[in-house]
C-alpha cells in the first residue's frame, strides 16, 4: 500500500525534451501540489537557481522524515507512481500537471501555470488530484480525475487572451475597361 507520487524537477531543455530528476514520495502523492507550493513560496529568491530550488523542493517533500531510510527517493527515471506527475520546470519557471509519460516532453500537459499563477491554484489542485470518483483511468493503476482535467482546462482557456475580431479584407475597386476601337 501507499500513496505514491512524483515531482519531476526540470533544470535544462534539450530541444523539446525536458531533462531533470524525479522526487518520489511513497505516502504523499495526493499532496504533491501543496509541497511544491510551499517550496516555491519558501524558495522564491532561488527561482531560476535550479541547484538551490531543487534542494528546497526535496527538503519540503521530506521535511518531517528527513532521517528515515525509506519513503522518499531521487532518480533520473520514474519508479512507482499513482498520480499525475507535477513537473516543476525551473528553466521556464512553470509548474505543470502531466499524465505519466508526458512530463519529459513539451507536449500538452493537463494544466500549466507560471510559478506565480501556481501559488494561487495549488490548494485547488490538491483537492482535484485527491478526488477518486468520476475518474479517467489512463493506464495501469494510475487514475487522473476527469473533473480535474476539465477544471484545469477551463482555467487555462479563461486566461488566454480573447482573439482579435477578423477584419474583412478591402475589395479592390473595379477598374474601367478600355473601350474597344
Amino acid at each position: 500500500m501507499g500513496e505514491r507520487g512524483n515531482i519531476y524537477f526540470v533544470d535544462q531543455h534539450r530541444g523539446k525534451e525536458r531533462l531533470g530528476m524525479y522526487m518520489y514520495s511513497h505516502w504523499g502523492g495526493a499532496v504533491i501540489p501543496s509541497v511544491v507550493e510551499a517550496a516555491l513560496r519558501r524558495g522564491r529568491e532561488h527561482w531560476g537557481d535550479s541547484q538551490y530550488l531543487a534542494r528546497i523542493v526535496f527538503c519540503e517533500l521530506v521535511k518531517d522524515d528527513v532521517m528515515e531510510t525509506t519513503g522518499y527517493g531521487l532518480s533520473t527515471r520514474i519508479g512507482d507512481n499513482e498520480h499525475a506527475i507535477v513537473r516543476v520546470d525551473d528553466v521556464d519557471q512553470t509548474v505543470a500537471v502531466c499524465q505519466p509519460g508526458t512530463e519529459q516532453s513539451s507536449g500538452k500537459p493537463i494544466g500549466s501555470w507560471s510559478y506565480e499563477e501556481f501559488l494561487k491554484v495549488a490548494k485547488q489542485l490538491d483537492q482535484m488530484l485527491d478526488e477518486s470518483d468520476d475518474s479517467d483511468d489512463i493506464g495501469g493503476d494510475i487514475e487522473v480525475p476527469v473533473a480535474k482535467a476539465k477544471k484545469v482546462q477551463k482555467v487555462k482557456k479563461a486566461k488566454k487572451a480573447t482573439p482579435k475580431p477578423k477584419v474583412a479584407s478591402k475589395k479592390s475597386k473595379p477598374t474601367a475597361k478600355r473601350k474597344a476601337r
